[in-house]
Formats: structure tokens, sequence, C-alpha cells
């Protein structure tokens, strides 16, 4: 999936700007939407992080002591997307396991394999950032990343119970699923992260619709 990571990065680098207090949620929902319009897959996953990181360092370049907080909540609201794209992977595994005729184990393991190493990714994408920041900006996201390791995030949090359910999932496939060639382990995750981004969209939907002010109240 080509994802335009100049836009993101200017939406997430004005809502950094722009307001504090609304900076988690307005990076959650960009990273949402632009993750549900494809294919969510690992490539994807780690191109709109790098995107949003980018865009949320640029936003807060200017000396304010403010930066550091909105910074912070950036990266929360990240956090908070990357948990709904784990969840939105896990229904995809759990509704593949369940089409057994159209799925591998193989390309079902693969999925559950990168399901569970996208925290690491978020807490290494983190780590890259504040190596290749200086000031205020690297010294904030080193201790988020720190703080990720130390004490886990939510995509961890998320992350750790659809493994656990799907891994239990895949046991019931039997034997003659779990062999197939590269060509058809490549369709088949591209067709589970289809499904992926799909479910990833309802979620997105939900969420944006609770964080809209109703109107008539």
């Amino acid at each position: 999936m080509t994802q335009d990571t100049d836009r993101i990065a200017r939406e997430v680098e004005d809502a950094v700007a722009d307001d504090v207090a609304g900076v988690s949620a307005r990076v959650r929902q960009i990273t949402l939407k632009v993750l549900s319009e494809g294919q969510l897959d690992g490539a994807a996953l780690k191109s709109v992080m790098d995107a949003v990181v980018a865009g949320a360092k640029k936003g807060v370049e200017r000396p304010d002591p403010s930066n550091a907080e909105a910074l912070r909540e950036a990266m929360r609201g990240l956090d908070d997307a990357l948990a709904s794209a784990a969840e939105a992977t896990g229904l995809a595994v759990q509704e593949a396991a369940s089409r057994s005729s159209e799925f591998s184990k193989q390309s079902l393991k693969q999925s559950l394999d990168d399901l569970g190493s996208l925290e690491k990714l978020f807490i290494e994408t983190l780590g890259e950032a504040a190596r290749h920041s200086t000031g205020h900006a690297r010294d904030t996201l080193h201790g988020l990343a720190e703080h990720a390791r130390n004490s886990g995030t939510a995509v961890g949090g998320r992350v750790q119970g659809a493994v656990s359910q799907l891994a239990q999932a895949m046991t019931d496939m039997t034997q003659e699923q779990m062999q197939a060639g590269a060509h058809t382990l490549r369709q088949q995750g591209a067709l589970l992260a289809g499904i992926a981004a799909g479910f990833l969209k309802g979620v997105a939907d939900r969420l944006q619709a609770s964080d809209t002010p109703d109107r008539d109240a």
C-alpha cells in the first residue's frame, strides 16, 4: 500500500501545532483514516508510523514549554491508533481462520507473527526518531521509548490478548491447510490485509462518531 506520507506528516504537524488538548484524538483520527484506506500490512504500518512521528516532531520545533506535552500527546494518539489496528488485524485473522478453504495456516501464522511484533515496531520507531532528533524532541521521544519498554503500551496490551485468542483458533485448522507456495502466501497476505483494513474502517468510524460533539445537545 502506497501512502501519501507527506500529507500525513503535514496533517499531524498542523494538529500538534494547533491545540495541545486535542492532539491525541486528532492524531489518532489521522492515523486510523489513512490505515483504513488500503491494505493494513506491516509495510503500511511502518510507513505511517514514520510519517506521524516526523510530522509531530516538526510541529514542535518552535521553542515552547508546551511542546514536550504536545509530542507526548501525539504519540499517545499514535499508540491508540495502533491498538485499534491490532484489534482489526486480530479480527481479520479470526475471520480467515473460519474461512479455512481460502487461507493456509502459513499465511495466518505470518499475520499472527506480524501482529505480535507491532509493539516492538512502535518502540523501535520512537527510539529511531529520538536518535535523529535534537533538544527537547530527542529527550521526549527517548523518554517515551524507555517508558514504553518498561511499562508497556496500549498497542501491546491489545496485541497480547489477540495473539493468545488467535493462536487457539489456529490450532483447530487441519494439517492439510498448513502448506502453501510463496505466490499463494502473498495473495493470501494481501487479502488478509484488505480484510483488516475493512475492520479498521469500522473501528475508525465508531471512534470518529464518539469524538464528534452532539450538535443537538
